[in-house]
């Protein structure tokens, strides 16, 4: 008989110890998780003034795959059973499927033959798939269902319409089987019908390019059109359930009746909308006043619901919602109300019981699916930042000077060079009258990139020219670091991004290469690499990853390099803190700031960073200490230069000139009249007649220029056209502010930077690169300039 031996008696005797359990083998990451955090340090303090999120809990995907999906579009799987999402998305340069349980964090299979064209649907039995060879059904374990040579038109619960000459053929979305054959009335187009209802489908619903909802349906005499309804237009349409036909259509949100096409019910301004929590015959629907809870039918007052007002709905499972609240977060409602506040920028969704699948598709090539765990319920009464458009203040419209045609007599060519364009100018923030520019000589392609060259402005002189400064595909950023200068391009495969250092004398210095890239910045020791949600910090030296960081809602990282003193500060907005770290010292946090809000951009600003918050405000903050100063402006467009920060919003009206006064009538004598008055002239006019104004030209563009400590030092209203921008090549301080603007952003205005005056407007040649404009001190003397293509120009004025 076996006995364990006491733990006691094996300290006096020797006895062989028990083996170890055997370690469980890492996870097999598909879409793997963010990298661990760095650490936050203390609470220094707060800034904004409204509500955080909750944290994310940041998870991934494991699976018998490899590489993850690119731009992925995630699909619900409904009815009841785990939590399911089919995803389509590009792996290489071939679509491919995938099914995922959501909760457990597994992709179940994956299959890159199944669907050639994306997902157009999801039923509890199928994925169907359409492309220009026709439509295709694929069941829950990853095989091909069925096929169908007919294209593929709409999609109602598990009815496929599809069509044919003058027919609309409805299919069984989990078999493929025909249920039903309808030969459309005369003059409707198989194109036009946007849902299938009753048990074979034969009630359809139309809308062509007249604007009106039609209703067909089969009576005594055949298929005919029951009533036609006009709309103006159809966003979404829930057209199967009760009594009431509900459609979302241009931000108005309609009741028809079912059997008349008569309009029952409208709400206006309607910002989403959803099946009622726990009372399928109700919705629940919000506008700018909150969220109200509405029959369907929409008549009756509303019942208002403890909500603020919210966006459209991204995903739902059973009495939970997932429901845009702003941007960049979500919320998740369930029947006793706000389930969880959460960062979510991403454009789609699948809720499941204790996780979240998300992604983007029309964003960053770099775009995979995150997969974020639901965080402790919320406790908190939900509050929001309002939707409102920039907050202009009454200001003077300023006279503006006559345009001038660009003196390109006296430009500083390069010749044979930039014979296809230019992408872009910045200024050397050590020599600001150093210039670097990216020409290109053909189309970037997949072998071939643009160049880079420098020009000094003092010797009116090109300095260099790198003709593979930039990798090949498409010049994403050029940015300057202390030593080198970086030029970040991608091709259109995964793979292909490259980012390439040059010294200042123009010779190579590193090459680093990655998946992709949307952005690139340098400063100091740093340059930042952003790809999707994910940023690398590289050494400027040698190129070498230094950091990683990952952004909490999917959205670029929100994260710059900044210099102040000898040190090098990389200042990012993570896990709802907003943290300076030393890039030198194994990025040691500086301070941390706790923020009550959403940073939505980061950008550096002299010796600080300027954070924009997604209410609209913004504020400075010093680099070295932490210390905030409110910037007095809500919602403007911010943009930091040098040593001020602008805002630029939409200003007053412009005032048309008055018309030229009416032809004064000749002087005639008139006799005495005695008695009664003659009677008037026929159509003479009265006494006194108002001289009407006519209606303004449009709206002005007005920019505030601010201190960095917060102080106002000009705010200007300027008649010029729409578009307008800053460009971000601004040299010291002292630097004239340079507006591109109008058709192209052709048309240039000169700013005094002391005084918002307006010095010069010049207009652009019609071939010139829009807004590729600068400015900058040269001994002394504030310039500003343009950059010209073919050949290569810096024309100033």
């Amino acid at each position: 008989m076996h006995r364990t031996v006491p733990l006691a008696l094996c300290a006096l005797i020797a006895c062989e110890a028990p083996a170890p359990p055997p370690e469980a083998p890492p996870p097999r990451w598909v879409y793997p998780p963010p990298p661990p955090a760095w650490p936050l340090g203390d609470v220094m303090g707060h800034i904004g003034r409204s509500q955080a999120p909750q944290p994310a809990l940041p998870a991934g995907l494991t699976g018998d795959v490899t590489f993850p999906l690119r731009l992925p579009t995630p699909w619900a799987v409904p009815g009841p059973g785990p939590a399911r999402a089919a995803i389509y998305g590009t792996l290489g340069e071939r679509p491919a499927v995938e099914l995922v349980d959501i909760d457990a964090g597994r992709v179940l299979w994956r299959d890159p033959t199944a669907c050639d064209g994306p997902i157009v649907g999801v039923t509890e039995q199928a994925i169907v798939c359409a492309a220009a060879a026709g439509t295709r059904g694929v069941s829950l374990d990853g095989k091909v269902a069925w096929r169908s040579e007919l294209p593929y038109i709409a999609l109602t619960d598990d009815r496929v319409v599809t069509a044919d000459a003058g027919v609309s053929i409805i299919l069984d979305a989990g078999t493929g089987d025909e249920i039903a054959r309808i030969d459309l009335p005369a003059g409707m187009s198989p194109e036009s019908i946007i849902a299938s209802c009753g048990d074979a489908g034969r009630e359809l619903f139309s809308f062509g390019g007249d604007g009106r909802l039609v209703r067909v349906i089969e009576g005594a005499k055949g298929v005919a059109a029951a009533w036609a309804t006009p709309i103006g237009s159809v966003g979404s349409i829930e057209a199967c359930d009760g009594d009431a036909i509900v459609v979302e259509s241009g931000g108005t949100l309609l009741a028809l009746e079912r059997a008349t096409g008569k309009v029952t019910g409208r709400i206006d301004g309607v910002r989403g909308w959803w099946e009622a929590r726990g009372a399928p015959d109700r919705l629940e629907v919000s506008t700018a006043a909150g969220v109200a809870s509405w029959p369907r039918s929409l008549v009756g007052p509303p019942s208002p619901i403890a909500l603020p007002a919210l966006g459209e709905l991204l995903a739902k499972r059973g009495d939970a919602r997932l429901v845009r609240a702003t941007p960049l977060t979500a919320v998740v409602l369930d029947r006793a109300g706000v389930r969880a506040y959460l960062p979510l920028a991403s454009e789609g969704a699948v809720l499941g019981d204790t996780a979240i699948i998300a992604s983007r598709w029309n964003g960053s090539p770099a775009e995979t699916v995150r997969r974020v765990g639901l965080p402790p319920r919320y406790t908190r009464v939900l509050r929001l930042p309002a939707r409102t458009p920039g907050v202009a203040v009454p200001a003077e419209l300023r006279d503006l000077p006559d345009p001038k045609p660009l003196d390109v007599g006296a430009a500083i060519a390069l010749p044979d060079t930039g014979k296809h364009t230019v992408g872009a100018v910045i200024v050397d923030p050590v020599e600001p009258a150093v210039l670097y520019t990216v020409p290109l000589e053909q189309q970037p392609s997949e072998t071939s990139g643009a160049g880079l060259a420098a020009v000094d402005l003092r010797t009116r002189a090109w300095k260099w020219q790198r003709t593979d400064g930039c990798g090949a595909g498409q010049p994403i950023a050029i940015a300057v670091a202390r030593e080198v200068v970086v030029c970040g391009a991608r091709g259109n495969r995964p793979g292909t991004a490259t980012v390439r250092a040059t010294s200042r004398d123009g010779t190579p210095a590193w090459e680093w290469e990655g998946d992709s890239l949307d952005a690139v910045q340098a400063r100091g020791d740093a340059v930042i690499v952003h790809a999707a949600d994910r940023a690398y910090v590289l050494d400027a030296k040698t190129g070498r990853v230094r950091a990683w960081l990952a952004s909490d809602d999917g959205a670029i990282v929100r994260a710059t390099a900044v210099v102040a003193g000898d040190r090098t500060l990389i200042v990012a907005a993570e896990r709802g803190r907003l943290t300076a770290r030393v890039l030198d010292l194994d990025m040691l946090p500086l301070w941390s700031l706790a923020i009550d809000g959403v940073v939505r951009a980061i950008s550096p600003s002299q010796d600080g960073v300027l954070v924009e918050l997604e209410d609209g405000d913004a504020l400075r903050i010093a680099a070295l200490t932490g210390e905030a100063a409110a910037l007095p402006g809500l919602g403007l467009t911010w943009r930091a230069s040098g040593e001020l920060v602008t805002g630029a919003v939409k200003g007053g009206p412009i005032p048309a000139p008055l018309p030229p006064d009416p032809a004064k009538p000749p002087l005639r004598v008139l006799s005495p009249i005695y008695g009664r008055p003659p009677p008037k002239e026929p159509g003479s006019p009265p006494m006194s007649v108002p001289i009407v104004p006519p209606p303004p030209l449009g709206y002005s563009w007005q920019l505030t220029v601010y201190e960095l400590g917060g102080g106002l030092r000009a705010r200007n209203d300027y008649a010029i056209e729409w578009p307008a921008i800053l460009p971000l090549a601004r040299g010291p301080a002292g630097s004239p502010l340079v507006v591109a603007h109008g058709r192209g952003l052709l048309s240039v205005l000169v700013l005094d930077p002391r005084s918002g005056d307006p010095l010069r407007r010049v207009a652009l040649p019609e071939d010139a690169p829009g807004g590729v404009v600068f400015a900058t001190i040269v001994d002394g003397t504030p310039v500003a300039g343009a950059v010209l293509a073919s050949p290569l120009r810096i024309v100033l004025f």
